[in-house]
């Protein structure tokens, strides 16, 4: 049985037809409805990391369950689910005190192995979460995202810091709500070059969405001295900073991965993010999905990957 893919095969990328895999036994066959489009998906596509080749691209995504491995008793076919993609090596410490989203030896779903742009993917039935009935697809597509800006909230900032989120994007957007359900209040949303220079020494904290070397020359610009500067952006490739620049300030820099993928899902549950969610795209129209997704970065576009 084949079925289609976005397939990533040296500098081309194209819609093929491939064969359905077959789950290990501790994997859970899933037929994927709904995938969302991220800078990371591009970056495959345009050879700016390192990944598998061939690849079927993707990783935000929810479906149903297909078919399950000999060993697997958590789900069963029909059953609707959303994934988290970090794929944990299960034996390092993060692992083994249950936080396998921050597994820093992990492999990454569409990066290291086949992914979700396509109509079937297998996964390890440890990532696989059962989406509540009230969500849609849609999503379930977004709970990574959501995991992501979660993890904001491991940090050492605090509520009733002055806070700023830099990037005027949706992944910053969804930062400033994360932040302020977690009772931060005063955070500001900056979308640079739209606005004017931000006032040098102002803030606490600021978590960066857009990593260029401009925007950490005035990040390290504005926030206090002994502040904080929350990294959260996944570049492609090294991103000049003013080191000096920070040690005058005795800034620290602190990174943020993920949240738990359940408390995404939590999130999603108790929040409307519609006016983030954009466009869906034929699994066809992936080419056009990926340009309007790096065109605005202002609400997430999807790929539909049941049916044409």
């Amino acid at each position: 049985m084949r079925m289609r893919a976005v397939v990533k095969n040296g500098a081309s990328v194209t819609v093929d037809r491939v064969r359905v895999p077959v789950p290990a036994p501790h994997e859970v066959l899933i037929g994927v409805e709904v995938a969302g489009v991220c800078r990371t998906d591009i970056y495959a596509a345009r050879g700016l990391l390192t990944c598998a080749d061939p690849l079927i691209l993707g990783h935000e995504f929810a479906g149903v369950v297909a078919a399950r491995g000999a060993e697997v008793r958590r789900f069963s076919p029909g059953d609707r689910v959303a994934v988290m993609p970090v794929l944990p090596c299960g034996a390092c410490r993060r692992c083994v005190v249950e936080e396998p989203e921050s597994c820093p030896h992990h492999d990454f779903l569409g990066v290291a192995r086949n992914g979700a742009f396509a109509e079937y993917v297998t996964v390890p039935a440890e990532v696989v979460h059962h989406l509540p009935d009230h969500l849609s697809f849609r999503e379930g597509a977004y709970a990574e995202p959501v995991c992501a800006a979660l993890a904001v909230l491991k940090t050492a900032i605090r509520p009733g810091e002055r806070g700023l989120v830099y990037g005027g994007n949706r992944i910053a957007e969804l930062t400033a709500r994360v932040l302020r359900e977690a009772g931060f209040d005063g955070v500001d949303v900056f979308a640079d070059g739209t606005a004017p220079p931000l006032e040098t020494d102002a803030y606490d904290y600021i978590i960066e969405t857009r990593p260029t070397g401009a925007a950490f020359a005035e990040m390290i610009r504005a926030v206090r001295p002994g502040g904080r500067i929350v990294l959260k952006s996944r570049p492609p490739a090294p991103v000049p900073i003013d080191l000096a620049a920070a040690l005058r300030k005795e800034l620290v820099f602190e990174s943020a991965s993920y949240g738990a993928f359940g408390d995404a899902l939590r999130f999603l549950a108790k929040h409307d993010v519609s006016d983030l969610l954009g466009e869906t795209h034929p699994l066809e129209g992936f080419a056009d999905a990926f340009a309007a997704d790096g065109a605005g970065e202002d609400r997430k576009t999807f790929l539909s990957c049941r049916g044409r």
